[in-house]
């Protein structure tokens, strides 16, 4: 789910900055500037959003200090003094990106927080179990202390691994968050069972995007797919949430669905059921077993409970792109936005993220420069971040929650010697193991090489995390062409 919600975090900033974009751009004429850099700073701040009272005070002394200088020091100088700096701060970002800054001035522009690490139901295509982590959510107090959120421009309350409406204070959370920082982008990911009428009401006219991680449309799909859940619940949220499509287009609600094998031929009544409740995007999702696999591999129960790779697509190619053409096809004569998986047959495919998309991928990541996941790590039971959903996972960067909410704690994480080395070794010739699989590999493939997280720290003499035993995580089954293990 992860994956998605990198996309989710880009396609929201993209939908709400493009009305910036699309404003008639004030004239270099009507500029008070004279010097060339903060001219174009003058322009792009302006095309973001920021007004000219507010930054060409600060752009004026900047030339009346100093008459040479670059966009880097003009943009550092601004960042410590403007008094609402996400966007200084989004554009400090970028420029840190293209030098290929190893060391952050910049905070995380897009920031994804486990307000909580429960989960309020068991998918049984995801790794989570009730019983594998002791349960932690994050107070109100808590979320008071934090120090930077000013400097980030979106904000997701899960990082993908639980559930933020588990966290019982969530709503006092989302109030403090909402009228403290008006400028932030938000964005929830939710499974539904919690997702009731109070809570929407909260949400309404605030949230910029409401994420459903819907998986079923009828309860019998729903109780197969699904454990301890509960589809009457379920089903009358949704009822709430179609209700306050109607009313309103804030939040903007998107649908996703993982397809296996068992439930592909119900994807098209999946779509309407997504429609029907209020989704303007709904988006198909292949089953990912190297997970499960990976985390879970010792224990029989939980793989007994959970699916295996046998139900991926990747065992069905032929029947997946028919289904998955005629969801394309209903999305059409819905008028509803659709994406699914790109087609097997289809030869004009590329990799991103460690997956098949008829997107070219960028030429270069600027993820580590930009994206900061704060969870619960699986494998180490520990507070860590990372930088993307793609192959970098158990990056054994580890935080104190009190700590990360102060603007040093946080840079002590950001700047981390782990987090150095990804950006020293994400692009350019001399590309670590892990990214280098990112864009050559399909994960959801159950042939594909699940990375061995530890070949990251030895490739840049780093210690390898603790968590990391040897023997610990041994490699994967590989599974044959017809959904059974290989001999």
């Amino acid at each position: 789910m992860t994956t998605g919600l990198l996309r989710l975090a880009k396609t929201v900033v993209n939908k709400l900055t493009r009305p910036l974009f699309a404003r008639t751009p004030h004239a270099v004429d009507d500029c008070p500037l004279t010097h060339g850099t903060t001219q174009q700073l003058w322009q792009d701040l302006i095309a973001r959003g920021e007004s000219p009272a507010t930054i060409t005070p600060h752009l004026l002394q900047l030339e009346r200090e100093s008459p040479d200088f670059g966009r880097y020091q003009a943009l550092r100088t601004l960042h410590a003094r403007v008094a609402q700096p996400h966007q200084v701060n989004y554009l400090l970002a970028q420029e840190e990106f293209q030098r290929g800054a190893a060391e952050m001035t910049a905070y995380p522009t897009y920031v994804l927080m486990d307000i909580s690490n429960i989960c309020t139901v068991e998918c049984k295509f995801c790794k989570y179990t009730h019983d594998f982590q002791d349960k932690r959510w994050l107070s109100l107090e808590e979320m008071q202390r934090f120090e930077w959120l000013q400097y980030a421009l979106y904000l997701n309350f899960t990082a993908g691994t639980a559930e933020a409406l588990s966290n019982p204070q969530f709503i006092p959370i989302f109030d403090y968050i909402y009228k403290k920082y008006p400028h932030l982008i938000f964005g929830l990911l939710t499974n539904g069972r919690t997702l009731s009428e109070k809570i929407l009401n909260a949400l309404e006219g605030r949230l910029h995007e409401l994420h459903v991680s819907m998986n079923a449309s009828n309860e019998q799909d729903y109780n197969e797919i699904i454990a301890n859940g509960s589809w009457s619940l379920f089903a009358r949220n949704m009822k709430h949430v179609q209700a306050l499509a109607r009313r309103t287009k804030k939040p903007w609600v998107q649908a996703s669905f993982v397809k296996m094998r068992w439930n592909l031929d119900r994807a098209v009544a999946d779509l309407e059921f997504a429609f029907e409740h209020g989704a303007t995007k709904v988006l198909f999702h292949h089953f990912y077993p190297h997970y499960i696999q990976d985390l879970h591999s010792g224990d029989s129960r939980v793989l007994a409970e959970k699916f295996g790779p046998q139900q991926s697509l990747y065992f069905d190619k032929e029947k997946a792109d028919d289904v998955f053409a005629r969801v394309r096809e209903r999305g059409k004569e819905l008028g509803v936005d659709v994406e699914t998986p790109p087609p097997f047959a289809g030869a004009d495919t590329h990799i991103t993220w460690g997956a098949r998309t008829s997107t070219p991928p960028p030429s270069a990541c600027a993820y580590p420069w930009t994206h900061m996941f704060m969870l619960w790590g699986w494998k180490s039971r520990r507070e860590e971040i990372t930088m993307c959903c793609g192959l970098a996972s158990d990056t054994g960067i580890y935080f104190d929650w009190h700590e990360i909410m102060t603007k040093d704690g946080l840079f002590k994480t950001w700047n981390s010697p782990t987090m150095q080395a990804y950006r020293r070794t994400a692009n350019g010739r001399r590309v670590n193991p892990v990214c280098a699989l990112c864009r050559t590999i399909d994960r959801f493939d159950p042939h594909s090489i699940y990375p061995d997280q530890r070949k990251f720290f030895e490739f840049n003499d780093l210690p390898v995390p603790p968590h990391f035993k040897e023997g610990k995580w041994p490699s994967l089954t590989v599974i044959a062409v017809d959904g059974k293990e290989a001999a």
